[in-house]
């Protein structure tokens, strides 16, 4: 990764005493360079954190009902009939919909709404972004509701009367009888479609939406300078044509009242979440929650993902997920710049034409709101908005993610991971060449300074990701492990590895005129490059690169059905702590689709008192309260580290026992040590 992000400084040395002082450069300096940033360094914004949906969600639900002027939303998936506040009962609606909550902005208060998307013809259907859009889309033959009256609640009434009647015939029925407790789910296709059928038609109010689909010549540039290409056909592998043609923008940033009063009242969030109601959940993660929506065919697939047979759970899994909430500052026009930027050269997918309304034009970025202007106090953050979008050949996260790794590696306190995706081979190999530079430089200076070796301080790194999505994601994420020395949960893989390389090298072939020869067996692409990843045991991370690594998943332990159960909780949290002095989260996963394919936002921010924090109340809401890291320090750390460690065999322990109550069985907090029986030679990046 080139130095091309730090700002050179010169700093001065007293000559008496002998000493300097200096600081990191953590963020991006030289995107911050007077009179042409591209990406500033701001520092009068002030942050709160939110962990899963419960906490994010109701915060944005909160500044909507309140917003005085503007919404603009920038969606990768957009799902109207999800409640952002949910209320206890287990049917739908169970609480205001964000459909009405826009509804309610634009043709009640007369707000002016943009609601971005992302769209693909192919991807969306699959991933079911746009519910009432991209599926969903023709579930009565009654006609629908009227355009002037779309509401979660006239959905409702009107199946109910439906039904009454006997008037509605549904796709997924056959005949007319439908149950009462299917009412719910099918007023919510109902509603859904109604909405999206009036807001794509202009009959909202002002909420307009505009969606916007992967270029894939500006994804084929991007991906042309990242060291490992994705595989292609040729070598019967569908990454290379699934990042190229199947690219999305994935952001996810919320920005209310941007202009109103000068930006006095503007707020913003950077997120993980989704604004689709898969990705509702508390941070208690229970085991099975009505609140989450129902799983039905979803709850199928998580049992096929974690190979179990423990199947029958009412609702979808729990999921971990972050949002940062920014109010004023600066930051902000970085957010708006970006989504004025993405609203300009979003194609309607419908008429696949250009749209002509340069509303960038409505603000000039060179006179932003007087109030994001103002100066910063005391407890203030300093923060840097940072992308990936193709369109623009910006990679600036992955310059965070790299140089935050070369900064923490001369550190050697702790980094934090946990991402859904931790699959960025290129990543793990650029922190063990840091880490090695920083123990060359130890050993050439110990003696003369009185240490040795063992003097060195120790660098601990703590890795908390899902089981991989897919089977084809495994072979990616084992080899990041793998340059650890971190695979041995990949059992799957590890195993499938070994019975190839133990096959015969050649094998007898006709040559023709009845003559044999010996004939080369080729490995399958995916074993080569495995078997050529050098793999540090325990005792060579240390010595040779002064690390220790710690993996861990995560699982809901309960008393269910009569028996105990364990559920995974599903990471899709994109978090990097280090040393309690940088943070960044937002959308961008550690694999090469988020660092190179999709478009992504993250803030990242060195605000100490926010990544202690954060840390803290992570930590121990991981390991059921028993661990926090203390205050930071290197034997709090150390400490911290251990324990977490010995929580999580001790977990495992529990899970694996054949009987017991739930002193031998119930797992204190959720961490497990990574597991996954499952192999594939095909990589799906």
């Amino acid at each position: 990764m080139p130095e091309s992000s730090s700002r050179i400084e010169t700093t001065h040395i007293d000559e008496v005493g002998r000493t300097a002082t200096s600081s990191l450069q953590w963020l991006l300096e030289n995107r911050n360079l007077k009179g042409k940033a591209s990406h500033p360094i701001t520092h009068n914004n002030k942050l709160t954190l939110f962990i899963c949906g419960q906490e994010g969600f109701a915060d944005i639900a909160g500044e909507i009902a309140k917003a005085k002027k503007s919404i603009d939303l920038c969606c990768w998936g957009f799902d109207p009939g999800m409640e952002l506040v949910r209320g206890n009962s287990a049917t739908w609606p169970r609480g205001e919909t964000f459909g009405d909550l826009l509804i309610d902005a634009t043709t009640r208060r007369h707000l002016r709404v943009r609601l971005l998307i992302w769209h693909d013809r192919v991807g969306s259907p699959i991933a079911r972004t746009m519910p009432g859009y991209s599926h969903g889309t023709s579930p009565w033959k009654t006609g629908g509701q009227r355009f002037d009256d779309i509401s979660a609640k006239a959905s409702l009434a009107m199946l109910q009367e439906a039904v009454r009647k006997k008037l509605v015939l549904s796709s997924a029925f056959r005949g007319d009888i439908v149950r009462p407790e299917d009412i719910p789910m099918l007023a919510r296709e109902e509603y859904c479609h109604s909405w999206y059928a009036a807001a794509l038609h202009g009959l909202l109010g002002r909420l307009e939406i505009r969606l916007r689909h992967g270029d894939s010549a500006a994804i084929s540039k991007s991906i042309a300078t990242e060291i490992d290409q994705p595989r292609g056909l040729t070598k019967g592998e569908i990454e290379k044509l699934g990042m190229q043609y199947l690219g999305t923008h994935h952001q996810k940033p919320v920005l209310i009242d941007f202009d109103y009063e000068e930006g006095a009242k503007a707020v913003g969030y950077v997120m993980g979440l989704n604004s689709v109601t898969d990705y509702w959940d508390t941070t208690a993660h229970l085991l099975d929650d009505t609140r989450r929506e129902q799983g039905g065919v979803n709850e199928r697939r998580e049992c096929l993902q974690a190979m179990a047979a423990d199947c029958g759970f009412a609702t979808l899994k729990p999921y971990q997920d972050y949002a940062c909430r920014i109010d004023g500052g600066r930051a902000l026009i970085a957010l708006y710049n970006n989504f004025v930027k993405a609203w300009d050269r979003a194609i309607d997918d419908r008429t696949r034409s250009a749209s002509t309304d340069c509303v960038s034009r409505e603000l000039s970025c060179g006179n932003p709101p007087a109030r994001l202007l103002d100066k910063a106090e005391p407890s203030d953050s300093t923060v840097q908005i940072v992308l990936t979008q193709p369109e623009e050949q910006d990679k600036t996260i992955k310059e965070t993610y790299f140089r935050a790794v070369t900064q923490a590696s001369l550190a050697a306190g702790y980094l934090y991971v946990e991402n859904q995706y931790f699959q960025y081979e290129q990543w793990a190999q650029h922190l063990l060449a840091e880490r090695k530079k920083v123990v060359a430089a130890w050993k050439a200076g110990s003696v003369k300074a009185g240490k040795s070796l063992e003097d060195m301080p120790v660098m601990h790194v703590f890795i908390v990701i899902p089981v991989p999505e897919r089977a084809q994601m495994v072979p990616r994420t084992h080899d990041t492990l793998a340059a650890l020395g971190q695979h041995a949960g990949m059992t799957g893989q590890n195993t499938m590895i070994d019975d190839y390389n133990k096959r015969p090298k050649t094998r007898r072939v006709r040559a023709g005129f009845g003559i044999s020869a010996e004939a080369e067996v080729q490995l399958p692409d995916v074993v080569r490059h495995a078997n050529g990843i050098h793999k540090p045991g325990a005792m060579t991370l240390e010595s040779e690169f002064g690390l220790k690594v710690s993996v861990a998943m995560l699982n809901v332990s309960a008393f269910d059905n009569d028996r105990w159960r364990y559920r995974e909780i599903y990471i899709h949290s994109k978090l990097m702590l280090v040393d309690d002095v940088f943070m960044t989260l937002g959308s961008a996963n550690l694999n090469q689709r988020s660092m190179a394919v999709d478009s992504e936002i993250n803030i990242a921010t060195i605000d100490h008192r926010v990544a202690r924090d954060l840390r803290k109340r992570v930590w121990r809401m991981h390991s059921g309260g028993l661990v926090d890291g203390g205050g930071g320090t290197k034997a709090e750390i150390v400490a911290a580290f251990e324990s977490w460690g010995n929580l999580m065999k001790a977990n495992r322990t529990k899970k694996l026992a054949k009987q017991g109550g739930a002193k031998l069985k119930k797992m204190i907090g959720f961490l497990l040590p990574l597991e996954d029986n499952r192999s594939s030679t095909i990589r799906l990046g």
